[in-house]
């Protein structure tokens, strides 16, 4: 197994070794004593009256605490730690949903303390059982995915596979505009609903082609292997890096933040298990690449309304957000479903994960097609129009309770440790690739069944990828023969 230690030079070094972490350190039950002991506190400082911005800031870091300490107790020991997908996942948490609470970002409207106890309550439970589920041997991966690790990654290769993905990608965008480059500037640079590739909630026989996007979210990924063959400034790197940097505005452009965040996610974590000897130099340039990313991300809330035009035109944009680093009202939102559900609205049982399920299939072809997950939170509220999300764990809970919360959970973390049986292979950098690719899925999917069904497909984009790639090679080599 490849571990990764702390040297006498301050270094932390991949390789075989022979150390083993303490018990105390690859056991789970430490992890879940902190996770429980912080989610009981968190509940009982829950204030009586919870409306006010900062009235949930402190069982907010108790329970940030509790859930982050069994992740910082194992990098100390393990810096590479950092890339198990559970580890990911507890921050993917923190930053979901309890981060807006962290930055007194809202007022909590129509609930009250139980509702907000039970809200805490739930994301204990979540993620004690994902921590539950990600230990011990875990699923075993797909063939498909470890078949696909093991494809030589070549420059040639990795230059062939990033041309496919730019184009099939571009189709997306290309298609809707009837191939004019000039329409898709326009497209470009106006608001999130004006572009030619804007889509309505119905859909309609373009569904098809809206798919074609998920095969540009492993382009920058591919761009940090193809890095480490050539260097950052050879020409096909440099050409490859606008490419990616060309479908990152485009795939902006429609506002999802977390499309954006998962495809330079999903390079920054290729780019961390490449490393060999992660110094702090490597661990600096991580956080500051993290910190950038958070401010495009915000600046997409400033111009997604008015869109780029706005910038270009050099007009002066509101920012409503400038207090603080916005994500998503998730854990109000969380504490209002606990409200509804079951005493006002039964639960929907099945109905998030068959809505997201159904989602690649145009109505054209289907014309009962679910039109939500069995509920519509807005229309509850009385937000009619709103587009409102509550985490994966509101819909858990309107699911089934408690009861779906657990077990949700428990399917994430034993997802977790499929996945980090990437780390163990043997297989080159296809390794990296794959396991950025899940890790990234998993961590969008924390925000609803929908992303997280729908983020997976970047998987299967890759796998059609390779044995494209592969076609192709087998064919060139069949000519050279000849």
């Amino acid at each position: 197994m490849t571990e990764s230690l702390r040297t006498r030079t301050g270094k932390f070094v991949t390789g075989p070794q022979t150390a083993v972490a303490p018990y105390s350190l690859t056991s789970p039950i430490p992890g879940l004593l902190s996770i429980a002991l912080a989610a009981i506190f968190a509940v009982w400082y829950v204030p009586d009256y919870v409306v006010p911005e900062d009235s949930l800031f402190l069982p907010a870091a108790i329970l940030t605490a509790g859930l982050l300490t069994p992740v910082a107790v194992r990098i100390r020991w393990d810096m590479l730690s950092v890339l198990r997908v559970e580890n990911a996942l507890m921050l993917g948490i923190v930053y979901w949903i309890l981060f807006d609470l962290l930055q007194c970002a809202y007022p909590m409207e129509l609930v009250s303390q139980s509702h907000v106890q039970w809200a805490f309550a739930s994301i204990g439970l979540f993620a004690f059982t994902l921590w539950l589920g990600a230990s011990g041997r875990g699923w075993s991966l797909p063939r498909q995915v470890y078949n696909a690790t093991k494809i030589p990654l070549t420059s040639e290769v990795l230059m062939s596979a990033i041309l496919v993905s730019f184009t099939l990608g571009m189709l997306s965008f290309a298609i809707p505009s009837g191939f004019d480059p000039l329409v898709m500037y326009k497209g470009l640079v106006s608001d999130r609903w004006s572009a030619p590739w804007a889509r309505g909630d119905l859909g309609g026989a373009d569904a098809f082609v809206d798919h074609l996007q998920y095969f540009c979210y492993i382009i920058p990924a591919l761009c940090v292997l193809l890095s480490r063959r050539l260097g950052w400034f050879h020409p096909q790197v440099v050409f490859a890096i606008c490419l990616a940097a060309l479908i990152s505005l485009f795939l902006a452009q429609s506002g999802g933040r977390r499309i954006v965040g998962v495809t330079v996610g999903a390079g920054l974590f290729t780019w961390l298990i490449c490393q060999r000897v992660l110094t702090p130099k490597v661990l600096f340039g991580s956080i500051v690449s993290v910190a950038a990313l958070l401010i495009f991300m915000q600046a997409m809330l400033t111009y997604r309304h008015g869109g780029f035009q706005d910038y270009v035109n050099g007009d002066q944009v509101e920012n409503k957000y400038s207090a603080h680093f916005h994500v998503d009202d998730n854990f109000l939102r969380l504490s209002q479903i606990i409200m509804i559900f079951p005493d006002r609205h039964d639960y929907v049982y099945h109905g998030p994960l068959y809505h997201a399920l159904c989602l690649p299939i145009p109505r054209l072809f289907w014309a009962g097609k679910p039109l939500n997950p069995g509920f519509s939170l807005p229309e509850l509220i009385g937000r009619v129009g709103a587009s409102l999300s509550s985490s994966i764990i509101g819909e858990l809970y309107a699911s089934l309770g408690i009861i779906a919360v657990a077990l949700g959970g428990f399917v994430m973390g034993r997802l977790a440790g499929m996945w980090n049986k990437c780390l163990q292979l043997n297989t080159g950098e296809g390794r990296a690739l794959m396991h950025s690719l899940g890790l990234m899925a998993l961590f969008a999917g924390l925000r609803s069944v929908q992303a997280l069904v729908q983020m997976s497909y970047i998987v299967l984009a890759w796998i059609a990828i390779a044995a494209i790639v592969n076609k192709i090679q087998a064919s060139r080599a069949q000519m050279v023969r000849r």
